[in-house]
C-alpha cells in the first residue's frame, strides 16, 4: 500500500538557506512573487504597479528621492527629485497632487550644479526642509518650501549643509554636516523652537558631537528620543544628554524606519528591531540575499505592518542566495506574520516611500527609467496584476522531502495540487540521487488550470530527496495556491 504526503498550508517562515532535515515541511525555500502573509497557509502571487501622474519626469534619469509633504491638514503633495534631462547639471524638485507632475523652478536654480543627489526632507512648522549629498559634487544647498515656493532663505539662513534630517520634540535636527567648506562627520546641529512659526540656526553652540571616529549614518527619534547611528553604534539623546547605547550601527539613513514603537534598521550584517531596547536581528532568514547584496543601494518603507527594503541586483552584478539570481530586489517582512518574503521588480527603484491617501497607506516607488509608480493592494477595487506592464515573475520551492526515511529511496506515483486561479502555473521537480554529486535539474510536471490538477505516470520521480517547486510568470489576476499532496511507495514496498 502506498503512503502519503499531505503539504495543505504554508504557515512557517520562509527561509533561504539551511539543511533539509531542519527546514519544516510547510517551509518555502524560495519565495519570489508571492505572499505568504496575505491569506494564512496560503501562497498568493504579488501585485504590480502603476505609474502616478501622466507626465514622465525629466527623461532617463533616476528619481533619486521621494517624500509625501503633509504641509498641515487637508494640504498635502508628492515631492520627488531627479538630474535635469542632461542628467550632468541641475537637479530638479517636482511635485504632485495627485495627477501630473509639476517643476519647481526655484529649486533648479538654487541647486544648479548639483546632480546624483539623494535628499532628505522633513516637515515642520508648515514647510518642508532639504538636505542631501552626492559623492562627486558635495552637499546639497540647504532650502525649504511652503505651497509650492522654494527658498533658500526662509527658516534655513546659517543652517548647516547635511546628509541627513530629523524633527523631534520641538527643534529641528541635521546630522553630518558641513559648513563653509568644514565638514563635521560626527555632528548633529539643532535649530531653535519655533517662534512665531519660524526658526533661527544658531551654529557656534547649538549642536552636539558623537565618537569623533565614525561618521553619522543616519538619525530617526522614538521612545522620545533621537537616534544617532553611525556604521557600527547608536546614541540616543533626550535635548538635555546624550548616550551610547548599542554596539551595533546602520549602513545608511534610508534603511532606518519606526513601526510604531519599533525602530528597524540594517547594516551589512542583518535587519534588526529595537523597541528601546538592545537591537534584535529580525533578517537571518534571508542573511544571504543581504550578503549578497551593496548596502548602498538599500531603500526602504513600512506599509501596513511590512517593512520593504530594497536590495538591488542588475543582470551584470545580480543578489544572488541559494544558486538563484535575482535582478530589482525587494525583500519585504511581515512584522504581524513574522515571515520573509521577497520579489523582484521590472524596473530599478532607487527611492520609495510611503503616500497616504483616502485614509490609506500605499509604497511609492521611484524608478531608474524617470517614472513614479503606486503599488497596488489586494484591497483596490481593480488589484493591477502588472509591473506598469510588465508581465510578474512567481516562484516557490520547498525543501528536498526525505518522506520519512532519507536512506531509502522512494517513487513518487502521484501528484495532487490544490489552486485557485491556477494560471497554468508549471509545477516542477527533481530529485537527489546518490549516484550524483550536483543535484538534478528541475523537470516540468505539468500547470495548474483547474482546483485540483492530479498528475500521475510519474517516470523519473524516484529518489532519497524529492523537492517541489511552481513557476508562473503573467500579467493575469493573482493566484492562490493551497497547497499538494504526494502518493509515494518506498524501495522496500515496490
Amino acid at each position: 500500500m502506498s503512503d502519503k504526503k499531505h503539504i495543505t498550508h504554508f504557515l512557517e517562515p520562509p527561509i533561504l538557506t539551511a539543511s533539509p532535515f531542519v527546514v519544516g515541511d510547510n517551509q518555502l525555500i524560495v519565495c519570489n512573487g508571492v505572499n505568504p502573509s496575505h491569506e494564512l497557509g496560503v501562497l498568493k502571487k504579488d501585485l504590480g504597479y502603476a505609474q502616478v501622474g501622466s507626465t514622465v519626469l525629466a527623461t532617463g534619469q533616476p528619481i533619486r528621492s521621494l517624500y509625501h509633504f503633509k504641509q498641515e491638514p487637508g494640504t498635502d503633495k508628492l515631492l520627488a527629485t531627479c538630474n535635469d534631462a542632461a542628467g550632468d547639471d541641475d537637479t530638479m524638485l517636482y511635485y504632485s497632487i495627485g495627477g501630473n507632475w509639476t517643476p519647481i523652478g526655484a529649486a533648479e536654480t538654487a541647486w544648479n550644479g548639483e546632480e546624483n543627489m539623494d535628499i532628505e526632507m522633513e516637515s515642520f512648522i508648515k514647510h518642508c526642509f532639504f538636505v542631501g549629498y552626492a559623492s562627486t559634487d558635495g552637499f546639497l544647498p540647504v532650502g525649504s518650501l511652503t505651497g509650492t515656493t522654494f527658498s533658500t532663505s526662509e527658516n534655513v539662513t546659517n543652517m548647516p549643509q547635511a546628509k541627513y534630517i530629523k524633527r523631534y520634540r520641538d527643534r529641528l535636527y541635521v546630522a553630518n554636516c558641513n559648513i563653509t567648506a568644514t565638514t563635521y562627520p560626527y555632528r548633529v546641529y539643532f535649530s531653535s523652537v519655533p517662534s512665531a512659526g519660524a526658526i533661527t540656526w544658531t551654529v557656534a553652540s547649538d549642536f552636539i558631537d558623537v565618537d569623533y571616529s565614525d561618521e553619522i549614518t543616519g538619525i530617526e527619534q522614538n521612545w522620545d528620543r533621537l537616534v544617532i547611528f553611525t556604521e557600527f553604534s547608536a546614541y540616543m539623546y533626550d535635548q538635555a544628554s546624550k548616550k551610547k547605547v548599542w554596539d551595533v550601527g546602520c549602513a545608511g539613513q534610508r534603511t532606518i524606519q519606526n513601526l510604531g514603537a519599533t525602530m528597524i534598521f540594517a547594516n551589512k550584517d542583518n535587519v534588526y528591531a529595537s523597541t528601546g531596547g538592545r537591537p534584535v536581528p529580525i533578517g537571518n532568514n534571508i542573511l544571504e540575499l543581504l550578503r549578497n547584496s551593496t548596502p548602498s543601494a538599500w531603500r526602504s518603507a513600512v506599509i501596513d505592518e511590512e517593512y520593504n527594503l530594497y536590495l538591488g541586483g542588475t543582470a551584470a552584478v545580480p543578489v544572488t542566495a541559494g544558486g538563484i539570481s535575482y535582478v530589482n530586489l525587494m525583500a519585504t517582512l511581515n512584522m504581524n506574520t513574522g515571515m520573509w518574503r521577497w520579489r523582484e521588480f521590472s524596473d530599478d527603484i532607487y527611492s520609495m516611500a510611503k503616500y497616504t491617501t483616502g485614509g490609506d497607506d500605499f509604497l511609492v516607488l521611484g524608478a531608474a527609467d524617470s517614472e513614479i509608480h503606486k503599488k497596488s493592494k489586494y484591497s483596490d477595487t481593480t488589484p493591477i496584476s502588472a509591473d506598469d506592464g510588465k508581465p510578474i515573475n512567481a516562484h516557490w520551492r520547498t525543501k528536498p522531502y526525505d518522506l520519512g526515511d532519507p536512506s531509502v529511496i522512494k517513487k513518487i506515483k502521484k501528484i495532487t495540487t490544490y489552486t485557485e486561479f491556477g494560471n497554468n502555473m508549471m509545477i516542477r521537480f527533481r530529485v537527489f540521487n546518490k549516484n550524483r554529486e550536483i543535484l538534478m535539474p528541475f523537470n516540468d510536471i505539468g500547470v495548474l488550470n483547474k482546483v485540483v490538477n492530479t498528475f500521475e505516470d510519474l517516470k523519473k520521480l524516484e529518489g532519497y530527496f524529492i523537492q517541489i517547486e511552481g513557476r508562473e510568470r503573467s500579467d493575469q489576476k493573482a493566484f492562490r495556491f493551497f497547497g499538494f499532496s504526494l502518493e509515494f511507495d518506498l524501495a522496500s514496498n515496490k
